[in-house]
């Protein structure tokens, strides 16, 4: 086995088994985001779009950081100044669905992020049975919205909740809309999900 192999398995045809593409894949991903990540969504996008192996992914930010090209701090990586210049050196010899999967991977996860911080919720169950979620939106100390739903069940409280994280704005803007009497802000909505 060559030196520079890396282990396989998890890895999906075409993903990445060369310890320096992993490197140089890791150092492209903080290169490319808008902020730190967190080691979980390192693995969320690297290790869920089965890319790289979990093991050698650990094995790579552990040795980035000892390098100096990764700096780690309160659980969250970002890239040096001398990581960022050796990903754009490099990043031409990774594959681009490689480059593509994990870039698309990870925007989808900050985005999510950042969803879930402006779409509060939560869920506690009731004393007579079933679940309460509650859902807010605030923007800085104000809050624009919340409501409570009773839900049967765990499952279905986190279904609804996933949901609201989802599409939390555009439930706002559907009821604003039918308590304005006004249909443009709920009309292309409903349209979209229609079909």
């Amino acid at each position: 086995m060559d030196d520079n192999s890396a282990f396989s398995a998890g890895v999906r045809f075409g993903g990445l088994t060369d310890r320096t593409e992993i490197k140089i894949l890791l150092c492209y991903l903080l290169t490319n985001a808008s902020s730190p990540l967190t080691s979980q969504q390192i693995i969320d996008t690297i290790v869920g779009q089965e890319l790289v192996n979990y093991f050698e992914l650990q094995e790579a930010l552990g040795l980035l950081v000892e390098q100096g090209l990764i700096v780690e701090e309160n659980d969250s990586f970002s890239i040096s100044d001398e990581g960022r210049d050796i990903s754009k050196e490099l990043e031409k010899t990774l594959p681009f669905s490689v480059k593509e999967r994990a870039y698309k991977a990870v925007i989808e996860i900050l985005q999510y992020e950042n969803l879930r911080r402006q779409n509060k919720t939560s869920i506690t169950p009731v004393e007579n049975g079933g679940y309460n979620l509650n859902c807010t939106i605030s923007d800085a100390d104000f809050r624009l919205f919340s409501f409570d739903l009773h839900m049967p069940n765990e499952k279905s409280a986190k279904l609804a909740e996933e949901n609201f994280i989802r599409y939390g704005q555009d439930i706002f803007k559907c009821v604003l809309g039918i308590t304005t009497e006004n249909p443009a802000m709920y009309k292309d909505f409903l349209e979209k999900n229609s079909k």
